[in-house]
């Protein structure tokens, strides 16, 4: 009886859309199309099994001139903005309009559905959203009037992974559909809710990845198929983790635009699973997130599983997939302030039709996966299409029918944010002190939480509460506001276990860490009370000139501005002292720059606008120097992945460094010395032999990578006529020549590992320890050779960013190539269902102004170490005499020896700041940063990654000293 009844039930709920629809034209022609697409017919809902005509607003096959989810066809972002252009000017319903513009100037654009009265009053919402934002303004009285009367707002977001093609598609379909069709379902969508919608993020890559379908398409078959080599101009994938460092175009315009409407969700399209994954992750979650929140990513997510799976859809689920620990993606916007960040992966839209045979462990059937994917299907662009379109109005509709308690829940998270800083446990404030050594870097820090929305002060009184001095000047993060929850995640220290399910991202990326800038949490309420004012512009450290003379000395801070102060007056003078010394009343540190001369007028301005100090003094000082001399920089990149390397020019971009941008193929042609004096090689990943081999040439057809007539949006950062053969020996001999004749080749991550691996160094191993597991972490670095002029400016000790390899042994061969390195003694047999009962020991960090900072333990006795490793088994300490040996570097037979100038701590218990770490013993003494003398040059490579992301600020003037010193690195022997 109970079962007749439930089917009963269903089948009339499925009818109803039918008898609704039925009421309203069809669009027949439209909706033919969609059956003959269709690959599968168990990949449809009565949802989108058709597509109801208008007489005004145009379809997409009458804009476009065919349906969406066509097989063999994209649509480029201009084409979909003009649709989406063309559907507001045809209805009341739809208002479009743009946010901003791209690195290389397209638009990105938004448009707004609901019913005609809601567009027509779009600013009254978004002051009744703003209300529910802010609880010290409202009221629970008019909190409680505005969730009864006011429409939340639902904002889908697609296309920031350019070869994921499906959502820009779909939803120019779904914008229709929202816009025109009259049934009950649409209906209660269109009246109750504002959808925002995105339709291309990445829009440079959109247009690239198009131009490269078209071009493969026209290739004779067996021939290589040209990759998307670039999607923005700085990034590809790594597009969707900026949501912390907020450097791309991108970013910035998806963060103002959640500021200006704070839309309580925000829904990112992906492909990249069988056949639809809605998110909640396997955990840990983000301690920042409210729990509230966590419930709502599964309520969402059983929503679409339960309605999809009744309508007999296969292969929707949720968990399995991601983790919900790092803040860095995109979607992190909404986590950010309170409001609901999820996103689906979907079975990728091709566009050409192709078949489906995933392995066993995508096909059984799990309890997070009760109607799993089938062992074989055929799969095209239109089933793309209809799984995630239905999957999405489900989304919207759930949404719809449940405002008040998601408007409700919004509004006390927002409350539960501001009183952890008032009656809750704190922190009750976090204080930047505007004083500390790298004040310039400290103000940009607090510049770029401001325009993510976190609220500043700035201290107009002193006071002591418990540990932190506030001085007037200091700034001031309250405690007390809503948006308190990015400071939580920001300034929180990570402790990720390895018992956990293995990181989707990165483990640790604690703000303050990275940037090397004090940022002091206080445990005093009191805090609140100290005078302060809001900022509210930009802020800039104290800079300028003080004392009289005709010399400048500016000491060296590593902020890095430093190198902006630099590369702005190229043509006049600089130098650097080679060790400390007094003037003028002050000590100065090895690395100050010395200016003997120079227009003073606008050194004094330069100095003032990056808020650098110079002291000025009467004659140059009688200190050992060496002229900080601009080279000429050769900036090489592998045509195989230009992933990673964007975020090294990122940085010479921003600091104003000029370089010769070229592809890893162009160094084989030789001549390099001639040209350059410094190549940089950014990390690229794979092997040392990878990096040589590049894109394997098969065949005798080139691969073209360039602006033409049918490709006319490649080659806005690099072009080549063939892309493929990648370093090859030739290039590696040329690269060999080059720092032998005096150039200095500059190398991170994996392509610090091509020399070592081809025995061009002396005494330098790489090693992969199979029981290290330290995937992007915060570890400690200790600065092993002071004198060295790549550690100008810095402290004894420094946070640094870590993410598995390379692991450089310096004076060792231990463990040469041993294991693969993949973080195996992370693994366990059973499941652990409780793993953040048993979190790992960190090494802590004391923030101090002066030369020390984070004091490590000594070295441990065999038995005693292990507490940061949790059980690895890595390669051996080295003794003292062989690490003595070790940080001097293994004489060459020429004479020459490795200088390692930075070096993990020789105790694993002393070096996880924040992040995960298991295995450490592995990384005992192991260096960070090494120079290696070849000839009359240097390679200088690094283990840690001093440019991930627009995260590690603090460790980027390592990179900058290799730079400004290039010719001088002996200096300090």
């Amino acid at each position: 009886m109970h079962i007749r009844h439930t089917t009963a039930l269903v089948a009339a709920l499925l009818a109803l859309p039918a008898a609704a629809h039925a009421q309203q034209q069809i669009d027949q022609e439209y909706t033919a199309k969609i059956k003959e697409y269709l690959q599968d017919p168990r990949i449809t809902t009565e949802l989108v099994d058709h597509l109801p005509a208008s007489a005004t607003v145009p379809t997409p096959l009458k804009f476009h001139g065919r349906i969406v989810g066509t097989p063999g066809e994209l649509t480029y972002a201009k084409d979909i903005h003009r649709y989406f252009e063309a559907l507001a000017k045809a209805s009341p319903r739809a208002k479009y309009w743009t946010i901003g513009k791209t690195e290389e100037g397209r638009d990105m654009v938004v448009l707004a559905i609901a019913d005609s009265a809601t567009i027509a009053n779009l600013d009254r919402y978004k002051a009744d959203i703003a209300a529910l934002t802010d609880p010290r303004r409202t009221s629970e009285a008019e909190a409680k009037r505005l969730i009864a009367g006011t429409k939340p707002m639902y904002w889908l977001t697609s296309g920031i992974h350019s070869p994921e093609t499906g959502g820009p598609e779909m939803l120019q379909e779904m914008a229709y559909r929202l816009i025109v069709q009259e049934t009950p379902y649409i209906q209660a969508i269109r009246n109750n809710i504002i959808t925002f919608i995105t339709p291309v993020i990445e829009v440079d890559g959109r247009e690239k990845h198009v131009d490269t379908y078209y071009y493969n398409k026209k290739l004779p078959a067996g021939a290589a198929r040209l990759p998307l080599m670039y999607w923005g101009k700085y990034v590809a994938h790594d597009n969707n983790r900026d949501g912390m460092g907020q450097f791309l175009s991108l970013t910035k315009n998806v963060n103002d635009f959640y500021l200006q409407w704070k839309p309580q969700v925000m829904h990112d399209l992906h492909e990249s699973v069988t056949y639809l994954y809605s998110s909640t992750g396997t955990g840990p979650y983000n301690d920042a997130i409210d729990p509230i929140t966590v419930t709502e990513w599964w309520t969402f997510a059983q929503e679409d599983v339960r309605e999809m799976t009744k309508r007999g859809v296969p292969g929707v689920w949720t968990y399995g997939f991601y983790d919900g620990w790092t803040p860095n993606y995109m979607f992190f916007a909404a986590h950010t302030k309170n409001a609901i960040g999820r996103f689906y992966e979907v079975q990728s839209y091709g566009p050409d039709n192709y078949e489906v045979r995933p392995p066993a462990n995508t096909t059984s059937r799990e309890w997070f996966r009760p109607n799993p994917p089938l062992a074989y299907i055929k799969w095209g662009p239109r089933n793309n299409t209809n799984i995630q379109q239905s999957a999405v109005l489900i989304s919207l509709k759930h949404f719809a029918d449940n405002k008040a308690n998601y408007l409700e829940n919004y509004w006390i998270k927002n409350k539960r944010a501001m009183e952890k800083g008032t009656t809750g446990a704190g922190p009750y404030a976090w204080v930047i002190p505007a004083g500390q050594k790298r004040k310039a870097d400290a103000a940009d820090a607090v510049n770029e939480l401001r325009k993510q929305g976190l609220e500043l002060h700035v201290a107009t009184a002193a006071g002591t509460f418990g540990a932190v001095t506030v001085k007037p000047g200091d700034w001031i993060v309250r405690g007390d506001q809503p948006y308190r929850t990015l400071a939580d995640m920001y300034f929180s220290i990570q402790n990720y276990t390895p018992q956990n399910p293995r990181p989707y991202d990165d483990t640790g990326w604690t703000f303050q860490f990275m940037r090397n800038v004090m940022v002091l949490p206080v445990s005093d309420k009191a805090v609140l009370s100290v005078g302060m004012t809001p900022v509210t512009a930009k802020v800039r450290a104290k800079g300028g000139i003080e004392g009289s003379g005709p010399v400048l000395i500016v000491e060296h801070t590593t902020d890095n501005n430093l190198m902006k102060f630099r590369t702005s007056f190229a043509a006049t003078k600089m130098f650097a002292a080679e060790a400390d010394f007094d003037m003028a009343g002050r000590k100065f540190k090895a690395g100050a720059f010395i200016v003997p001369a120079g227009d003073r007028a606008k050194l004094e301005a330069a100095l003032t606008e990056l808020g650098l100090s110079a002291h000025a003094v009467a004659a140059v000082p009688a200190v050992k120097s060496h002229e900080l001399d601009l080279p000429r920089i050769g900036y090489a990149h592998a045509w195989q992945r230009t992933q990673d390397e964007g975020w090294v020019r990122a940085a010479l971009d921003t600091y104003g460094v000029p370089y010769t941008y070229f592809g890893d193929i162009e160094l084989k042609k030789g001549n390099l010395r001639a040209k350059y004096d410094v190549i940089i090689y950014p990390h690229v990943g794979g092997s040392a032999q990878s990096h040589i081999a590049g894109i394997i040439k098969s065949g005798d057809t080139p691969l073209p990578y360039k602006k033409s007539a049918a490709t006319p949006n490649l080659g806005a950062n690099d072009q080549a006529d063939d892309i493929r053969g990648g370093l090859g020996i030739e290039g590696l001999t040329e690269l060999y020549k080059f720092v032998q004749a005096g150039g200095t080749l500059i190398m991170e991550g994996s392509t610090s590992t091509i020399f070592p691996a081809y025995n061009l160094t002396n005494g330098i191993t790489i090693e992969s320890p199979r029981d290290l597991f330290a995937r992007g972490t915060i570890l400690r670095g200790v600065v092993s050779d002071r004198t060295s002029p790549i550690a100008y400016g810095f402290d004894a000790q420094l946070p640094v960013y870590f993410n598995q390899d390379p692991v450089i042994n310096v004076g060792g061969s231990q463990a040469l190539f041993a294991g693969g390195g993949s973080g195996a003694g992370a693994a366990a047999l059973a499941q652990n269902t409780t793993p953040n009962a048993s979190p790992l020991r960190l090494s802590p960090w004391t923030w101090n102004q002066g030369d020390t900072t984070g004091i490590p333990t000594p070295m441990a006795p065999p038995s005693a170490r292990g507490g940061a490793g949790q059980g690895g088994r890595g390669a051996p300490a080295p003794s003292p005499a062989a690490a003595t040996s070790a940080f001097g570097g293994a004489t060459g037979i020429d004479g020459t020896r490795p200088r390692v100038i930075m070096q993990f701590p020789a105790n694993a218990n002393d070096m996880l700041l924040s992040g995960t770490l298991a295995g450490g013993e592995a990384l005992q003494s192991r260096a960070q940063v090494v120079d290696a003398p070849i000839g009359k040059g240097h390679v200088v490579m690094f283990a840690i990654r001093p440019f991930w992301r627009w995260q590690t600020q603090g460790t980027y003037f390592l990179g900058f000293n290799a730079l400004l010193n290039w010719n001088d690195l002996d200096a300090g022997k």
